[in-house]
């Protein structure tokens, strides 16, 4: 009985470590293509912004474009982040500390969640200022506002997508590695 534990443990193991490495190298080339599209954009948009300082006079759809730049300079350094930490996983070390790697780097409430809150305010104010010509509304500040808090509406969508994304994906590989640290341990 006792070999037959340790054969299931194996096999659970193994299985659980396909679908780590699966997980983490999709979440390897996602980081790394999000870093470098946020890195062109960030100079694309400061350069715009210049063009337009140069060219026109003084507009919030300007300011917008410097908001956007400081945005994608800061999501882009945020996935250099993700992506130096997805890059640097070891498989090599001991099983305990694979799975509470795992279990800690797969766990929905994370720093990363709280470290892109700055960045997407930011974009939420670039893209205030630069669409808020498009409300059809005399006042400017009630523009803005509608621009600002549709876009944090769209940004709470997103968020609760991201976390179906998450229980589909990575929550059962959280799970699973719960379940072998306890089988572990005990």
């Amino acid at each position: 009985m006792e070999t037959n534990q340790q054969n299931k443990q194996a096999t659970d193991l193994e299985q659980l470590v396909r679908g780590l490495q699966h997980e983490d190298n999709r979440n390897l080339r996602l980081t790394n293509t999000s870093m470098w599209s946020m890195g062109i954009m960030a100079p694309l948009y400061f350069v715009l912004f210049i063009i337009r300082v140069i060219d026109e006079p003084f507009s919030l759809d300007q300011l917008g474009f410097l908001f956007f730049s400081f945005a994608f300079l800061s999501f882009a350094l945020l996935f250099r982040s993700l992506h130096k930490e997805y890059k640097s996983i070891d498989y090599g070390v001991s099983t305990v500390e694979m799975l509470t790697k795992a279990v800690a780097r797969y766990c929905f409430w994370q720093s990363k969640i709280y470290k892109s809150i700055f960045p997407a305010i930011i974009a939420c104010l670039a893209i205030s200022l630069s669409c808020e010509h498009l409300i059809p509304h005399p006042d400017q500040t009630t523009r803005l506002l509608i621009v600002f808090f549709g876009y944090l509406a769209i940004l709470c969508c997103s968020f609760f997508v991201g976390y179906l994304i998450w229980r589909k994906r990575q929550k059962p590989l959280r799970d699973k590695a719960l379940a072998l640290l306890a089988e572990i341990e005990n």
